[in-house]
């Protein structure tokens, strides 16, 4: 399928930073089934993707964690996929508007050294450039994978999944159209188990078998008795993509994009009374000790999600050089459900009481106005504007029937808005033969407003707040040799906290507890010393980089306090600070071999914490010391092509306090995982691919454990 990246791309990736690019190439070495496998060797980066099909699939990247989502910024034509109404595992970007399929290339953007883009740029900026066909083109692929999944808890298995998708596009003159198809259906491994609570009346415990005693990752004792969130996962996703050139000198890009979800979480009791029957409640006798199961230990989950991209770009040049683009999107849940069960139900659900969370209506919209050109022959300039609006609602109701409707009465709710005004300007200055200076500054006044939280019987509301800040951006560049350039960036970023941040909490004597509405924007002062060095046949590049972020927002408990709250709040000061090598070669030794390699050391530290002081001069959580990748392929002939990768994430911690040392469930580990995959373009119009992600079949966690050894098979056509 021909890559056609549009203006507006083009004119958004010419920056200060550090870039990386994967090509469409690539990624058909690797083995994908979502957009976020894109960026599974992307030096210094880890996509957080427990299963096939996760839509809580969080970037980390150099200063952020997997529990940082509003970190980073994920764009697909100029059209905004991050969810930043929420900071956390369930902030991720929505993957599943962009199939594998239509991606033309993705530019990876590290650091916050562009006046182009938003204070959540701190971290890693993600764009992803989609394809519209210059002919008629088609294309049908189905994939089939399975996971052999092992656990020292007896939720062993083979998990089983398929995706099929097509692809339907024409040029016809000026217009241009693709319409894309694709459904997944899988099942996912245990995401999470069942723990049993010490004590309990010892004259009515159940012996059992099958429980397994374990440790926390702190250390302590606990009893694994289940397994939980067991994700069956239907997904289907529609996309229509129309472009048309409305003169020599302006295009039109529209999208319309629909994405739907139907999960179900089971759950699987572990242990077995004497006559062999599972026990899922009351109070067990198990490793020689009495325990109580909780009544919702081993409740299963539904969710129901059904969510619209709509986008519209206009791009254009002048006859003077300069370049234009407007660009508007809305995405929209237009139906969000996910409902829970208040009692165990091991097994297939059966219904009964729980709970149903209505995040319907949901959404968030953004318009960018842009233009850049030539002022003089040794200046280029970058102007524009910037707007963004995040709407949050979110209810929580009883149900008579956790698998039917919400016919209870409320049992909390929160709402509110966050928007953001933006404007900016960036001038590179090539004031001498081998040099460029960058000089950039972004102003934006950000705004919080609408903000309400209740519970049963109450409803309290928030005070509006609104802020303006100034961001200036500068860099230098000097090409001191032939394919030899040296750069120097420093940027500050200004990250206002989301809707959730502000406004999610509980309701107390009738006061907000939990949560802080005034809780300040993350303000980080990021430097970027990079040598690049051109190769015949690749290149390479080592940077040194920090960050010291100032009220860094993350979930902590107040122990200055009594009693202790915990809640999201600003932590005084942390700094990260690494270096980085990355090395991209093509026929390396002999023809048909390329090999692209990276290694990152990062030491992320808090410095000062006056809430919680037992994490001064600790690890900051999920940022590992070391991470490292690897990726060979050689193509032996025209027709058959082997890919072998290897990931690396070193030794990180799971709390500020550093106090978790067990690898275990809750953990976060460090690991070392290959995968493989074998091409074969058997007939002009068929290829076949076979391949497997975790080919040692290694046992690792991010709080939830990874697949296991994944085996994947492919069919393509393509006209």
């Amino acid at each position: 399928m021909p890559v056609s990246v549009r203006a507006s791309d083009s004119m958004v990736t010419e920056t200060p930073s550090v870039q990386v690019r994967v090509s469409r190439k690539q990624l058909q070495r690797q083995n994908v089934t979502s957009s976020a496998d894109a960026l599974k060797y992307v030096p210094n980066m880890i996509v957080r993707v427990r299963y096939i099909g996760d839509p809580n699939a969080v970037i980390s990247g150099r200063n952020a964690g997997t529990l940082q989502s509003a970190r980073s910024l994920v764009y697909a034509d100029g059209l905004l996929l991050s969810n930043l109404m929420t900071n956390g595992y369930n902030g991720a970007p929505r993957w599943g508007m962009v199939a594998p399929e239509e991606i033309g290339a993705v530019d990876i953007l590290y650091g916050p050294y562009s006046a182009l883009y938003p204070g959540n740029s701190l971290g890693t900026t993600v764009l992803i450039h989609t394809v519209l066909p210059q002919r008629l083109i088609a294309s049908v692929s189905t994939q089939f994978f399975s996971q052999d999944y092992h656990d020292s808890y007896g939720a062993n298995g083979h998990y089983n999944g398929r995706q099929v998708a097509a692809t339907l596009g024409n040029r016809q003159g000026r217009w241009s159209w693709l319409l894309e198809l694709s459904r997944l259906n899988n099942d996912g491994q245990p995401l999470q188990y069942a723990t049993a609570t010490p004590g309990g009346n010892a004259a009515t415990a159940i012996p059992v078998t099958g429980a397994t005693l374990d440790r926390n990752p702190n250390g302590t004792p606990r009893l694994v008795y289940g397994a939980n969130s067991i994700e069956h996962t239907v997904q289907t996703q529609a996309k229509l993509k129309l472009g048309v050139d409305i003169s020599d000198h302006v295009a039109a890009l529209f999208t319309l994009g629909w994405w739907h979800d139907n999960a179900e979480d089971r759950t699987r009791s572990l242990i077995r009374d004497a006559s062999g029957q599972p026990i899922s409640r009351g109070v067990i006798n198990a490793a020689d000790q009495i325990w109580t199961l909780t009544p919702s230990g081993l409740a299963p989950t539904s969710g129901i999600d059904s969510h619209m991209l709509y986008g519209a770009e206009l791009n254009g040049h002048l006859d003077n050089g300069w370049r234009w683009a407007a660009v508007a999107s809305r995405y929209d849940f237009l139906h969000s459900l996910a409902a829970t069960a208040s009692q165990a139900e091991p097994g297939a659900p059966v219904g009964g009481s729980g709970t149903i969370a209505n995040m319907s209506g949901s959404d968030w919209s953004s318009f960018d106005l842009r233009s850049s050109g030539p002022l003089g022959e040794q200046n280029i300039l970058y102007a524009g504007v910037h707007g963004d609006r995040y709407e949050l609602n979110t209810q929580v109701r009883n149900a008579s029937d956790w698998l039917g409707d919400a016919d209870g009465p409320q049992i909390s709710a929160f709402a509110g808005n966050t928007q953001t005004r933006a404007a900016y300007l960036q001038d590179v200055w090539s004031f001498a033969p081998a040099w460029a200076l960058t000089v950039g500054g972004r102003l934006e006044q950000w705004r919080a407003y609408g903000g309400l939280l209740a519970n049963a019987s109450s409803t309290l509301r928030y005070a509006d707040r609104q802020r303006t800040d100034f961001s200036p951006k500068t860099s230098l560049s000097w090409d001191f040799a032939d394919d030899w350039q040296l750069r120097l960036a420093h940027g500050k970023a200004v990250r206002y906290p989301t809707v959730a941040e502000l406004f999610q909490g509980t309701i107390s004597t009738n006061a907000i507890v939990n949560n802080n509405p005034d809780l300040k924007p993350e303000i980080d002062e990021s430097t970027d010393l990079t040598l690049n060095r051109q190769l015949a046949n690749g290149h390479w590049r080592v940077s040194l980089f920090q960050d010291r972020i100032a009220n860094a927002l993350y979930s902590q408990t107040d122990i200055t306090v009594t009693p202790t709250v915990t809640s999201v709040q600003n932590i005084d000061l942390m700094r990260v600070r690494g270096v980085e090598g990355e090395l991209s070669l093509t026929d390396v030794w002999m023809p048909g071999l390329d090999l692209s390699a990276s290694l990152a050391l990062n030491d992320a530290k808090t410095l000062q914490d006056r809430q919680y002081p037992l994490a001064n001069d600790k690890y900051f959580p999920r940022i590992p010391k070391v991470r490292a990748s690897l990726l060979a392929d050689y193509r032996f002939t025209p027709q058959w092509e082997v890919s072998l990768g290897i990931r690396h994430s070193g030794r990180q911690y799971g709390t500020l306090n550093n106090n978790d040392f067990v690898n275990t469930y809750g953990a976060v580990s460090s690991f070392t995982v290959a995968d493989a995959k074998l091409r074969w373009r058997f007939a002009a119009q068929w290829t076949a691919s076979v391949g497997v992600d975790n080919l040692t079949n290694e046992h690792y966690w991010v709080y939830h454990p990874y697949a296991g050894r994944t085996v994947f098979g492919q069919l393509r056509w393509d006209l």
